[in-house]
């Protein structure tokens, strides 16, 4: 079952205008400064590389198996499985995403976005995927998945009822850097987000 992203068409026109002012800033520098041009032309197909790995993955849900796997490019694959020896816990990516994180005792971890909660989204996984995280969880033994669970059928109860994502259980949990604090209020707000 894929697990969607929780992203807004606000938050891919920022990134695709970015990306174009960046070629426009490399064509630039390529024509003004043809001493430059051998770091343009090697340089930005190689960052535009990086951010499209970076951005060209899924993620999916396999129930019975207990396993969360995150495909990068259709080639690079990553498998986590929802045993005892996984840990899991709801965890704030600072930036105002909680995130459902799945940490094997070896190996790598997936963290998969539950609410989202930012200056392009609110959004919230739909109450039948967040069932599904709590049931895999639960059945497999994955480490701390009592209260994860509970938290994740308590999100889908609340949506089901109707409920906004900014009034929703999990909606406390996020939290923001300090460049989203100093927008709500400056350097007031960036004090009182330290202390």
């Amino acid at each position: 079952m894929p697990i969607p992203k929780l992203t807004s068409r606000s938050g891919w026109r920022w990134v695709i205008a970015t990306a174009m002012a960046v070629v426009v800033g490399g064509v630039v520098v390529g024509v003004t400064q043809p001493e430059n041009r051998v770091y343009v032309v090697t340089v930005f197909p190689v960052l535009f590389l990086f951010f499209g790995v970076l951005a060209w993955f899924s993620t999916w849900l396999d129930p019975v198996a207990g396993t969360l796997v995150r495909i990068r490019c259709r080639a690079w694959r990553t498998t986590v499985r929802l045993e005892p020896g996984t840990s899991v816990a709801l965890v704030s990516n600072r930036g105002g995403t909680l995130l459902l994180r799945a940490r094997p005792a070896r190996g790598r971890g997936l963290h998969v976005p539950v609410v989202a909660r930012t200056d392009y989204v609110e959004r919230s996984q739909p109450p039948a995927l967040l069932r599904q995280l709590a049931d895999a969880v639960e059945q497999h033994h994955a480490g701390g998945a009592r209260p994860v669970a509970a938290a994740l059928r308590k999100q889908a109860e609340h949506l089901e009822a109707g409920g906004t994502v900014a009034t929703s259980p999990l909606a406390g949990l996020i939290t923001s850097g300090m460049l989203t604090a100093a927008k709500a209020g400056g350097a007031g707000a960036i004090g009182g987000h330290l202390g």
